[in-house]
């Protein structure tokens, strides 16, 4: 006689069957464009893909998705293609008020990111972080933390795997480190996080939002993100985190670089206390982390609190903190030549994270040579300019925004050294820095007027590094 086995579903299969037979648009063909349309795909939807930009300048996935079964086009958009779709999934790097997509929505369509996707089945099991700084390093830190406490932890999103491909095999003993970008929480609508984190809002992508209050309201969206009674975490040192704050639904817990709080996190007597319950809980020794500056105490309490609230034990959130490193592009050392160090921050692309990476390193050099420029993003160079007068800094400019940059140092009587790339920037630090003198790559831009992101900058600057030493040719 046979038995007939049933297999439980999971949760991630339960979410597939929303889309089976239907027909889904996906425009953008990015990282999680392509996710998004090989998760459709697997649900049995009928995917149809789009991108402005040609196949050939999409790398292999797109492709790989046609062969697959998805109807890929590339060129502009045809209008047809939105109305035939029963949803449209937007990628993160695709406005929402394209005409096309309002014109889709106005027809009854909903407008879903890749997150929306998969988020109900997860939700429960998720930590969402955002912030103009710092997101990246929280993500990994949460991850680390939850994993040290014996989760399978996963960092995913902006950061680290799409979450669409993230919750492959996914378990119940699975959690989720999601960060999320203001670009994905314009559109995000159906997750519902355990816990949310909030840690700076400073000015950044007004090319894309128009302005500072449209940036605000974007990255506002992560406190209506989360579950009833989730904690929404903010850093309350930063005056946009703590705004955002003020009309944010209970729970919120503060988290602060600068002594104890009420509910949250805090330095107290040296050490990162959380006060979650009804005793203070030391976790760390703030001089044991090893991730430099103050920026990363805040970020390292707004993590430790997310991974409390999931499960992870004091012992846990210490071990991960102790044996945190910098992620790549985030104050990285790149090496020392003739006594001179050199550190790339290259995933400063905006002023405040150039201004948290100078006060990092300010009080460790003789002198601090800083590397400026790039693409501008419509950013205020003032700050910065004041903050590299207060610590005698040299900086030196290139790029697209070399000028720009130069002019606002020069109004407030700084004297900026001036190169026309990368290379030459570094080149001219090199001749001038003495040993006991430190290099920071931190430019306060975007890359892409010479390079395709900021990590193709930060391995551009840590190659002419190793050229210093004798190292490559």
């Amino acid at each position: 006689m046979s038995v007939a086995v049933r297999v439980r579903e999971s949760a991630i299969d339960r979410s597939r069957r929303r889309w089976s037979g239907r027909s889904v648009l996906v425009v953008g063909l990015g990282r999680s464009g392509c996710a998004a349309a090989r998760h459709l795909l697997a649900a049995g939807a009928r995917v149809t893909a789009v991108d402005l930009r040609p196949l050939e300048e999409l790398g292999p996935e797109p492709a790989a998705l046609r062969a697959a079964g998805v109807a890929v086009r590339c060129g502009p958009h045809d209008v047809s293609d939105f109305l035939a779709a029963e949803a449209i999934v937007l990628s993160p790097g695709v406005p929402a008020d394209r005409p096309e997509v309002r014109l889709a929505r106005e027809r009854g369509a909903p407008v879903l990111t890749e997150i929306d996707l998969v988020a109900p089945a997860v939700s429960s099991r998720t930590v969402a972080i955002t912030g103009s700084n710092g997101k990246s390093t929280v993500t990994a830190l949460v991850a680390a933390m939850l994993g040290e406490a014996g989760y399978d932890a996963v960092p995913c999103g902006n950061f680290g795997l799409p979450l669409a491909d993230a919750v492959q095999g996914d378990h119940p003993g699975r959690r989720y480190s999601l960060e999320l970008s203001s670009f994905q929480l314009e559109t995000t609508s159906e997750l519902r996080a355990a816990a949310a984190v909030l840690l700076n809002v400073q000015p950044d992508h007004i090319d894309r939002h128009g302005t500072f209050e449209a940036y605000l309201a974007a990255k506002a969206r992560i406190a209506k993100l989360r579950s009833p009674g989730a904690p929404l975490i903010v850093v309350r040192d930063d005056p946009g985190a703590a705004a955002v704050a003020s009309n944010a639904e209970e729970p919120v817990l503060e988290v602060s670089a600068g002594g104890p709080v009420g509910r949250g996190g805090g330095v107290e007597g040296g050490r990162l206390v959380l006060r979650l319950g009804a005793a203070p809980v030391p976790v760390a020794r703030a001089d044991a982390l090893p991730l430099p500056g103050r920026h990363n105490l805040a970020n390292a309490l707004a993590a430790a609190c997310a991974a409390a609230t999931l499960g992870a034990p004091p012992e846990a959130i210490r071990r991960a903190l102790e044996t945190a490193a910098p992620l790549p592009h985030r104050l990285e050392p790149c090496g020392t030549v003739d006594g001179v160090r050199y550190v790339d921050d290259s995933k400063a692309t905006n002023v405040a994270a150039a201004v948290a990476a100078v006060d990092a390193l300010a009080g460790e050099a003789g002198t601090l040579f800083v590397l400026l420029g790039g693409r501008d993003k419509e950013g205020d160079f003032s700050p910065l300019a004041e903050r590299l007068a207060a610590c005698r800094a040299v900086p030196i400019v290139f790029g697209e925004a070399g000028e720009k940059i130069a002019a606002v140092l020069e109004a407030r009587g700084l004297a900026p050294r001036r190169a026309r790339t990368l290379e030459e920037a570094a080149r001219a630090a090199r001749a001038e820095a003495r040993a006991g003198d430190v290099v920071l790559l931190a430019p306060a831009c975007a890359s892409f007027d010479a390079f395709p992101g900021f990590a193709a900058r930060g391995d551009a600057f840590a190659k002419l590094v190793r050229r210093f030493a004798g190292e490559e040719p």
